[in-house]
């Protein structure tokens, strides 16, 4: 259907069901006049308003003779869908501040989250190794953080994964096995629970816990279980450096033999001796497409990434949990080894390769927001042992940023059609603001540097395609097919800005600072950011996958 017929539609009914409605009501809650929308299809902008009933769009056209209860002039800014966070990491942030004000002033109205670990299920007891889920957690089920979720209630939508970690977490544990056949059999039973109570797919991240020990054929079984679901597979692939070649291979294989659509998380070509291949790990995925596997990536847009320090750390080492590092740095032989392992971690990423943000030990907070080179001249020893210095003192693990990444080749990445956006990054509480606690700038800038920046100052596409890759693609892939266009009949996720001012403000050095140029913001219908200020309104809402039973 063409788009004047699909508008044409949506202004007749509104008309049609003003006829119908009582004086005391007007036919529209919200308006949007003056502005230039820019749909989310990719097609050029056209000089339209939009017309909101309830949480739905329900007209597009000239709606100046139409009354609604709440008018927003957007005064020749732009009008688009939400943007939607194909990896956004607030589940754990979201049940502190429901507002994520970080996420909404960057115009992000839907986060889907999940990495590789979700916020269920989970054992009792669970592991302190899974950050975003405490052991003191009121829930168990995904099913049941739902529930806890749409209670508390959140500014923005939010659509989870199960993760592929949660299953061997609570089965099998941090040991480096394959699990036996029964164990496979209770894995499949608790994604199949999990994609029953809403999850969209499943994911995987491969170089964190316990997930770097799962065998291939044990996630293309957990995947057949997603796919019967109509879930997709989104993966942090193992490894995103020297092997890609043979990380995508994997990936495109669990595609094929779940037959499940698979999706790269935060594509990248790590490491300076890797710079400059993004031109071939693109070929190799459009390769793949071209072969009729359904996968695709996201990207942000920076070229530094942001994880745990103990990513460093070889494999076996971390074999049982983060705890058990500390027993292995007792024993001079594996002390041993370890240093020598980090040494070679050191001189691949380079000086000022390695940017210590956080720590959790009060006695090193000094060293927060320093290269390792500075931290090791501070302590007059190594870089290597510097390392080893903060696993020595620290329960958990740093939170380090890795500026592994050339622009040129972000850039190569952004600009192919089928890539799209993810943070990477969750909102930043208040609390965390106040005190300011170490963070990454994706956390506050990551769609307004696209829409801004890339669009703007590099000229790197058109402002249409950048908000088609933050919007209708994003929804495409995970299957939010009433979201990510502005059309008649969607739900009603909008943003205004301004073309001209929107951008990131937030630095690696100075990182605590909202992005600007977005003055509205509604999500289902209700304004969560009005003219530049933040409402009180939590209308949110959990987006379950198609596999959802609520008579489970």
């Amino acid at each position: 259907m063409r788009k004047s017929t699909i508008i044409a539609i949506g202004i007749i009914g509104l008309m049609t069901a003003a006829c119908a409605t009582a004086p005391s009501r007007p036919p529209l809650d919200l308006k949007i006049v003056n502005g230039r929308v820019i749909d989310g299809t990719g097609s050029p902008w056209y000089r339209y308003d939009v017309g909101v009933r309830g949480d739905t769009i329900v007209a597009i056209g000239d709606l100046s003779a139409v009354a609604a209860s709440t008018t927003i002039d957007a005064r020749d800014q732009i009008v688009s869908p939400g943007f939607i966070d194909l990896l956004g990491q607030s589940q754990g942030s979201v049940m502190i501040d429901p507002h994520v004000e970080g996420k909404i002033r960057q115009g992000v109205t839907t986060e889907v989250t999940g990495e590789g670990h979700s916020p269920g299920p989970i054992a009792p007891g669970s592991s302190d190794e899974d950050t975003t889920t405490p052991a003191s957690a009121k829930w168990r089920t995904l099913g049941q953080y739902f529930s806890v979720l749409e209670k508390n209630g959140s500014a923005i939508n939010f659509a989870f994964f199960v993760g592929a970690s949660n299953p061997r977490e609570i089965v099998i544990g941090n040991v480096n096995r394959a699990p036996t056949a029964s164990e496979l059999h209770e894995m499949e039973s608790i994604v199949d629970q999990a994609m029953r109570d809403g999850a969209i797919g499943l994911s995987t991240s491969l170089i964190y816990l316990p997930a770097m020990f799962s065998t291939t054929e044990e996630i293309i079984a957990l995947a057949r279980v997603a796919a019967k679901y109509g879930g997709v597979y989104f993966s942090h692939i193992r490894n995103e450096g020297d092997d890609i070649a043979s990380a995508l291979e994997e990936a495109f294989r669990i595609g094929r033999e779940a037959k499940i659509p698979v999706n790269i998380w935060h594509l990248k070509t790590g490491g300076r001796t890797n710079w400059g291949r993004m031109p071939e790990v693109i070929g190799r995925i459009q390769a793949a497409r071209d072969s009729g596997l359904d996968v695709a990536a996201n990207i942000y847009p920076y070229v530094a990434s942001s994880t745990s320090l103990s990513t460093l750390l070889p494999d076996w080492a971390l074999e049982g949990g983060y705890a058990t590092v500390h027993d292995r740095l007792k024993d001079p032989v594996q002390r041993t080894k370890i240093v020598e392992a980090l040494k070679a971690q050191v001189a691949k990423r380079g000086e000022h390769g390695i940017f210590v943000a956080r720590i959790a030990n009060p006695d090193q907070k000094a060293y927060e927001k320093m290269f390792i080179e500075q931290i090791a001249a501070g302590m007059g020893i190594d870089p290597a042992e510097a390392l080893i210095r903060l696993f020595d003192e620290n329960k958990s693990s740093p939170n380090v940023i890795f500026f592994s990444m050339n622009e040129e080749d972000v850039k190569y990445a952004l600009k192919t059609p089928w890539v799209s956006v993810g943070a990477d990054s969750g909102a930043v509480t208040p609390a965390a603001r106040a005190a300011g606690a170490g963070s990454h700038p994706r956390a506050y800038g990551t769609f307004p540097r696209v829409a801004g920046h890339y669009v703007r100052d590099e000229k790197l596409f058109s402002l249409e395609e950048a908000v088609r890759k933050m919007t209708s693609q994003a929804a495409g892939r995970v299957h939010l097919l009433d979201r990510g266009i502005l059309r008649p009949g969607m739900k009603a996720d909008i943003i205004v800005f301004d073309p001209q001012a929107i951008r990131d403000v937030s630095t690696y050095e100075d990182v605590h600072h909202f992005s600007e140029g977005i003055s509205d913001v509604v999500v289902n219908g209700t304004q969560v950011l009005s003219a530049g200020r933040m409402t009180a309104a939590l209308p949110g809402r959990v987006l379950r996958g198609a596999g959802y039973r609520s008579d489970k």
